[in-house]
């Protein structure tokens, strides 16, 4: 019959438990489902493209305060790598790069 699944759940979502259940199998099914509400913004279809649209606004409007404080957030929740891969995509698209002291995360 093969393993029962919400219907109610996406099913990114109930990809990314089951392979987490395979390669961790020594972590509880709690566990996991914590890290899956805390990290469930990695999850929504598209986030990364929503993320550099809303850096690109800040950045065409001259907001460089709301531009440093989005990177910050950002760099908290994903990591700065994630967020040098956003500036990076948004530098290559608008040929110029966001201001150094919005890039350092400071107003």
């Amino acid at each position: 019959m093969g393993p029962t699944r919400s219907m109610r759940l996406p099913r990114a979502l109930d990809e990314w438990f089951t392979e987490r259940l395979q390669r961790h199998s020594e972590r509880s099914p709690s566990e996991l489902l914590v890290q899956l509400i805390h990290g469930g913004l990695r999850l929504r279809e598209g986030y990364m493209a929503i993320h550099r649209r809303v850096l690109e606004q800040h950045l065409m409007a001259g907001e460089t305060e709301q531009y440093a404080v989005y990177v910050r957030c950002l760099t908290d929740t994903f990591g700065r790598e994630y967020v040098d891969h956003l500036e990076n995509w948004l530098n290559s698209e608008l040929a110029s790069a966001p201001p150094a002291s919005a890039r350092n995360g400071r107003p």
